[in-house]
């Protein structure tokens, strides 16, 4: 069909090229219907509304999906269909917790470190029902453990935030560190002192081996103090840790665990001696050096008198000093011990039979010494002697013999124990440093078992040779 638009521009008239301009106006750009500006916000209003009434639709829709996949889960997994109160419980029991202090004193196993991998952050990437349990459970965040050296600095936030899930109990916290605190990790402990009621304090050299830049840090409510202290830790600085412990008067059980052999006392007189009306349980122990020894931790026991003490651990070098300063200790404090450990991890000199004599209240001994005969002696022939003893339990230092035995014989007949252990003593000689007890020996303890109903254990860990 032909077109005048076709045709040359010099053919066509003037109305002809109007209504071809008109037209190609109208092609490329067609025109727009104009509405008054009330109608345009009436217009959007309604969409608006549309659009949140579509919304609470599919809100409505999520929400029955989320319900029908856990009315699933309850069908499918037995644990949806526990109460909330008894998954608590479960997921605290996958806590590792390990209260026994001797497996290793250098790390608290009860301390938990960060760890998407590990309970209690792990819960939280399983699905939203364990997360929330999980925040909802205070009692699994009461444990942490902390870097607090400067490359630990980068968690601190972390730790505040862990802390925090923790509100309102109190926390245990396990802090790794060198002798410079990082200022982070320093606030955030700061932040919850008032409810650490358990601190372990796993100290290692910094620079030098200064200690004087390990901040103060009080807790009011502390209950248990745990100090190890790494090598190269010059005494004069324990004077930090005695501070802490006079700024806890409600402290209960103390465990200090160094090597004392770079250890010295010259400016120890920084620390006056003080109370400690509350504490019941003090361990001190000395870790095996080669270096030769200078300092004992029994010299804490000048810094502080304990009238409540009733259960003592000494594990370290026995002297004449350390002796002498068990005897000052116990006569300034008389307090009612009822549990006394002495391993000498060296040959003892000093005869401490006489020294006992100041704790009557002792119904549990436990001594590693070479001076372990003068007290089974004393207590055959003295009745006033610990009257109130039941367990006697004695790691000798040195060779038995014979007479030994039969002064333990003697004990015996005459004592009402409840329990008494001999231990590393072999069915035969070993290595010549231990004497086998007879077997007329051996017999008289089997009657002294059966006749009097004490149990007696005599062997070397593995046998029990009555």
């Amino acid at each position: 069909m032909w077109s005048p638009f076709f045709r040359p521009c010099s053919l066509l008239g003037l109305e002809q090229r109007v209504a071809c301009y008109v037209w190609l106006q109208h092609a490329l750009f067609p025109p727009t219907m104009s509405f008054a500006p009330s109608e345009l916000q009436k217009e959007i209003a309604t969409l608006s509304s549309e659009i949140e009434a579509q919304k609470a639709i599919l809100d409505d829709l999520i929400g029955r999906r989320s319900r029908a996949q856990r009315n699933l889960n309850a069908v499918l997994d037995p644990m949806a269909r526990l109460p909330l109160e008894l998954q608590s419980k479960i997921f605290l029991h996958c806590l590792c917790f390990d209260d026994d202090e001797e497996k290793n004193e250098d790390e608290d196993e009860r301390a938990s470190r960060p760890n998407s991998k590990l309970a209690p952050m792990v819960f939280s990437n399983v699905c939203q029902l364990w997360r929330d349990i999980a925040l909802c459970t205070p009692e699994l965040w009461t444990h942490l453990r902390m870097e607090g050296s400067p490359r630990g600095s980068n968690h601190f936030q972390l730790y505040e935030i862990w802390l925090e899930r923790s509100r309102p109990l109190p926390v245990s916290l396990t802090l790794a560190s060198t002798s410079i605190l990082a200022e982070g990790v320093k606030h955030a402990i700061d932040r919850s002192a008032r409810r650490v009621e358990e601190f372990s304090l796993l100290l290692s050299a910094g620079p030098r081996g200064r200690g004087d830049r390990m901040p103060r840090l009080p807790f009011q409510s502390l209950k248990r103090l745990v100090i190890v202290v790494g090598d190269q830790i010059p005494f004069y600085y324990v004077h930090h840790w005695i501070d802490l412990m006079r700024m806890s008067p409600g402290l209960l059980h103390c465990t200090f665990v160094a090597k004392f052999s770079h250890l010295d006392d010259t400016n120890g007189g920084k620390s006056d001696c003080f109370t400690l009306a509350a504490l019941k349980e003090l361990r001190l122990k000395e870790r095996p050096s080669v270096f030769p020894v200078k300092v004992n931790p029994t010299k804490l026991l000048r810094y502080i008198t304990l009238p409540a003490l009733e259960r003592l651990h000494i594990h370290c070098s026995i002297t004449a000093d350390s002796v002498s300063d068990f005897s000052a200790f116990i006569l300034r404090s008389s307090p009612p011990l009822r549990s006394l450990a002495i391993e000498s991890i060296t040959a003892i000199s000093t005869p401490i039979a006489e020294y006992l004599s100041a704790v009557p209240t002792l119904q549990t001994l436990t001594l590693a010494t070479s001076d372990w005969v003068s007290v089974v002696e004393r207590l055959a022939t003295d009745p006033a002697f610990l009257p109130n003893l039941e367990h006697l339990t004695c790691t000798p230092r040195r060779t038995r013999s014979r007479g030994d035995f039969e002064i333990v014989i003697c004990m015996l007949e005459v004592r009402s124990l409840r329990t008494f252990r001999l231990n590393d003593v072999f069915p035969i000689p070993f290595g010549g440093s231990s004497v086998a007890p007879d077997e007329d020996i051996l017999v008289e303890l089997r009657g002294i078992r059966y006749g009097g109903g004490i149990d007696i254990y005599v062997g070397d860990g593995k046998r029990n040779l009555v």
